[in-house]
């Protein structure tokens, strides 16, 4: 094969693996919740029950399948403590931190949007 057919392949390669990349966090994001846990864990909610009740509407259901759903993308990790009753707290990760950053540039381009 030609370096230029081998080229091609793998920008090919590279575009689609982008793409999956993009389907992966777009799955991440979609959720309504998603972002809004982000910020109150980045702003020191890291605990389910505290995170609950600041988020008026939101069901221990999708809180926690979203919870798990972040920890499965790196984007939060889960500490268990053996306690009784039982603690579970939740931070951002190093990527989770990103997502922030990421999430505030977009915050600002839609307040300057609307």
């Amino acid at each position: 094969m030609s370096d230029i057919s081998e080229q091609k392949l793998e920008e090919n390669r590279s575009g689609y693996e982008l793409t999956e990349s993009f389907h992966r966090m777009t799955d991440v994001l979609k959720c309504k919740w998603t972002i809004a846990i982000v910020n109150g864990l980045n702003a020191g909610q890291n605990r389910p029950s505290v995170l609950q009740r600041e988020l008026p509407g939101l069901t221990s259901k999708v809180l926690t399948d979203r919870l798990k759903k972040l920890e499965s993308f790196g984007l939060v990790e889960r500490q268990a403590f053996a306690e009784v009753p039982p603690r579970v707290e939740y931070t951002l990760t190093a990527q989770g931190q990103e997502l922030v950053v990421i999430l505030g540039s977009l915050t600002t381009f839609i307040t300057r949007w609307e």
